[in-house]
């Protein structure tokens, strides 16, 4: 069999261009070392424990030691609490539904003309009773714009008993022309529904 004379070339090119191929892929940057890995890091170890096989850890409870055993000698000391008195809160009496307020309006040489003036301190109607104690002699007695009262006497105690209630926040003017006793103006006493008059 005859050889052809060109085939020895083709094999020799063939050669040659694998082998620069070759060296062509050794010489890139990613094939020019080999890839080495980093080195491991040093194991975690606790603070205060060094490295190496660890001892097993324990999972029983250990007994306690007899110092903690020994009963403590110290004692608690508790503060006593102070507890102080609150002030007692005073209580305002409550003010009568209905007061009143005694003047004198006029005086003469042998009698004067005094008043209690009557005042509904609610928001409802009131009755009201006036009672005045005084020794000298009554010539008359009015109520100023307003029904008249029933009035009784015993001894030197006069009584004003309302014929109408009073309206809420309303007031009424009592007047009265008396004898003067004594060289007073001043009656020995003025409620009104059982409340101390106010002496003006």
């Amino acid at each position: 069999m005859r050889v052809l004379p060109w085939i020895p070339t083709i094999v020799g090119v063939l050669a040659l261009i694998g082998f620069t191929a070759v060296t062509i892929i050794r010489l890139t940057p990613g094939h020019s070392q080999p890839q080495t890995l980093p080195p491991p890091e040093p194991p975690f170890t606790l603070p205060g424990t060094t490295s190496g096989p660890q001892a097993p850890v324990s999972l029983v409870p250990t007994p306690p030691s007899p110092a903690s055993t020994k009963p403590s000698t110290q004692t608690s000391r508790t503060i006593p609490a102070v507890i102080r008195p609150t002030p007692e809160q005073t209580e305002k009496p409550e003010q009568p539904a209905v007061t009143g307020e005694y003047s004198v309006l006029n005086s003469y040489d042998d009698s004067f003309i005094g008043q209690v003036l009557v005042i509904n301190r609610t928001s409802e109607p009131q009755d009201w009773v006036v009672t005045l104690t005084y020794p000298g002699n009554l010539r008359t007695s009015w109520l100023e714009s307003l029904p008249q009262p029933t009035l009784s006497r015993r001894g030197h105690t006069f009584t004003w008993t309302s014929s109408v209630p009073l309206a809420a926040g309303a007031s009424g003017r009592l007047r009265f022309h008396f004898d003067r006793a004594d060289g007073s103006d001043t009656p020995d006493s003025c409620s009104v529904n059982g409340s101390p008059c106010a002496v003006n």
